[in-house]
């Protein structure tokens, strides 16, 4: 391997650096893991999308992964108590398959990590220790560090990765900017009994009064998630689990939904998970995953975006260019924009217009010309494939914006888009 990199220390063990480094290890790069196996009890991201099935195929967990999850055929959203639409992901008539799963995220991760070791990737469990260095390899392991490997790299590795998630150990340590999103709600989650079981295997995501929840089907267990403004929240309780008990009480949806159910484990709390970071990488290292940037958990994007970010941070590495990096970063940049656009029609409450509308005007002969368009594109944002071709983002633009505005000229049913907004 004549190339100027050729060992690789990637700091985190989640699905983005243990995609990486699967993927490094079988082109003959000398790759080492820092990995702990400390971790929350639960983690998001358990509804898989149909567009990371490929990613999971390259590198070869999809046949373990379909033995622990429960298929998914698509989703289906509830806008209110007595609308449900369903969008199948057959619907979607793309390139990707039609398929998904909802996985325990404990079992999805150890089946990533395994598969790195099995290439070839040495794992040390143990936690890095990284300083700041010159400005020729901005970022050095510790010596203490070095040493715990027994030499591993025969000094400096040639690249580091910053794998970490939402630690963000690299940009804390180089001070790096970033962005923030616009929006500051608090998700909290837990594992529950199936007294309401989702017998399609649908993740099911709904609006609610104040915010918006989901339940994603896993085997023996749901997951019920919430996603809500902390002070509201501050008003069911001092405790994560007082809030969460007693917002699924409140709320009629959901208290329908989980009646006589029983939490199986403790409320998992997520806060503030809108942040892109303004550099990606620099000389002697690189971020992947939630440590470059990470957005709203709607449409399950997170995963799909972190293992996608280590697939193409690889084929940067292999390449060995400068070039090769800076069209990572932008890529990685385009795939966060794109993703908080939509995510934005959820929140701004176009996304529901369209699917009220939609039912709405059925019966002309404008909406019979549009409808399957339209479901085609919709479905789309479900799958994954919402913002991979130029198409797909110029129709998603138009029918959330001057379509929408064009409707509202002329009437919209009684319909306004801001009654549909999540608060």
């Amino acid at each position: 391997m004549n190339k100027k990199l050729k060992t690789v220390a990637i700091i985190g063990g989640g699905p983005a650096g243990a995609t990486l480094g699967t993927l490094l290890a079988r082109k003959g790069y000398k790759v080492a893991m820092f990995h702990s196996d400390i971790r929350p009890e639960l983690i998001v991201g358990e509804s898989l999308l149909p567009a990371i099935i490929p990613i999971i195929r390259e590198v070869g967990i999809e046949e373990e992964v379909k033995k622990f999850s429960v298929f998914k055929p698509g989703a289906s959203v509830w806008m209110d108590d007595g609308f449900e639409n369903d969008a199948p992901f057959t619907m979607g008539r793309g390139k990707l398959p039609e398929y998904a799963y909802n996985t325990p995220r404990d079992q999805f991760d150890m089946a990533v990590l395994n598969k790195a070791q099995e290439e070839g990737v040495k794992i040390f469990r143990i936690i890095a220790k990284v300083e700041k260095g010159t400005p020729e390899k901005e970022v050095l392991l510790s010596r203490d560090t070095i040493d715990a490997t027994n030499d591993f790299f025969n000094g400096q590795p040639d690249l580091l990765i910053d794998a970490t998630g939402r630690t963000r150990l690299f940009a804390r340590l180089l001070d790096t900017p970033a962005r923030m999103g616009r929006r500051k709600d608090t998700a909290l989650f837990a594992h529950v009994t199936e007294t309401h079981k989702i017998s399609n295997g649908n993740i099911n995501l709904h609006r609610m009064s104040k915010g918006w929840s989901w339940r994603i089907p896993l085997p023996g267990r749901i997951s019920v998630g919430i996603v809500v403004d902390q002070q509201h929240l501050n008003k069911l309780g001092s405790t994560k689990e007082e809030q969460y008990d007693n917002f699924i009480a409140q709320e009629p949806l959901m208290k329908r939904f989980t009646e006589g159910s029983k939490r199986l484990t403790g409320v998992t709390k997520y806060t503030n998970y809108q942040l892109i970071s303004e550099k990606m990488y620099g000389p002697g290292w690189a971020m992947v995953g939630d440590a470059a940037g990470f957005l709203d958990p709607i449409f399950s994007t997170g995963l799909y975006l972190g293992m996608k970010s280590g697939r193409d941070l690889a084929h940067a590495i292999i390449e060995d260019s400068a070039v090769a990096l800076k069209k990572y970063q932008q890529t990685r940049f385009d795939d966060l924009r794109m993703w908080q656009k939509v995510i934005d029609t959820w929140y701004s409450g176009r996304l529901f217009t369209l699917f009220y509308v939609g039912q709405d005007r059925m019966d002309t002969r404008f909406g019979r010309m549009i409808a399957p368009v339209m479901r085609t594109q919709l479905t789309r944002i479900f799958t994954g494939e919402a913002v991979s071709t130029r198409y797909s983002r110029n129709f998603l633009k138009f029918v959330t914006g001057p379509l929408i505005d064009t409707m509202k000229k002329y009437g919209l049913h009684n319909r306004d888009v801001r009654d549909l907004q999540i608060d």
